[in-house]
């Protein structure tokens, strides 16, 4: 005995046929498309600025008499790119008449925020700070609040007069008393910049 499919039927099992197939096509095309057009992003034009600050420096600390305790001291300062191409990594170490003190940070460009940020431990506070920068004229500035010998403070850093040879570093502070200069470190350039990248 044979059965015979309606017309309809057949009609209908063939156009979803044709449905499938045209859809198999696209879908593989598209993901193929998708891949090739989905690069790694690239550091933002900003990260310039901070790649300035790579290679092996030595400093000159002086800090103010202020309400932190007026110390002086030299030290070498590392930096590097970190990976991507999107953070530059750097070490601190330095001999003051406090002692020996060591530091780690990390510089990047935030661009959601469209702001440098500045990550920062150190051997003398506990904790870490974060600050937010951006450029005023040729310096970086940096602010933050962080509690410093129990007080929290507004801090700010300005990296100002970058040569190729050299910088400067100023940490300015406010306790609550208006705002003063606490420290002035000298950068000098112990080594070749490196190759841009």
């Amino acid at each position: 005995m044979t059965t015979t499919l309606p017309l309809s039927t057949l009609l209908f099992a063939s156009l979803c046929g044709l449905v499938l197939c045209a859809q198999d096509k696209p879908a593989a095309k598209k993901k193929t498309e998708t891949s090739a057009a989905s690069p790694l992003p690239k550091p933002a034009p900003e990260m310039k600025e901070l790649r300035q600050l790579i290679g092996t420096w030595s400093i000159d600390d002086s800090w103010e008499p202020s309400f932190l305790l007026p110390n002086s001291g030299t030290g070498t300062y590392t930096a590097r790119l970190g990976p991507g191409g999107f953070t530059v990594l750097m070490d601190m170490k330095e001999k003051s008449t406090m002692g020996d003190y060591t530091g780690h940070g990390m510089f990047t460009w935030d661009p959601t925020d469209k702001a440098y940020r500045f990550v920062f431990v150190d051997s003398g506070t506990p904790g870490f700070q974060i600050l937010t920068g951006h450029k005023e004229g040729d310096s970086l500035v940096f602010t933050a609040q962080p509690v410093l010998m129990g007080k929290k403070v507004e801090v700010k850093d300005v990296i100002s007069d970058r040569t190729p040879t050299s910088f400067t570093f100023t940490l300015y502070a406010n306790d609550g008393s208006g705002e003063k200069k606490a420290d002035t470190m000298k950068f000098t350039r112990q080594e070749s910049p490196s190759p841009k990248k």
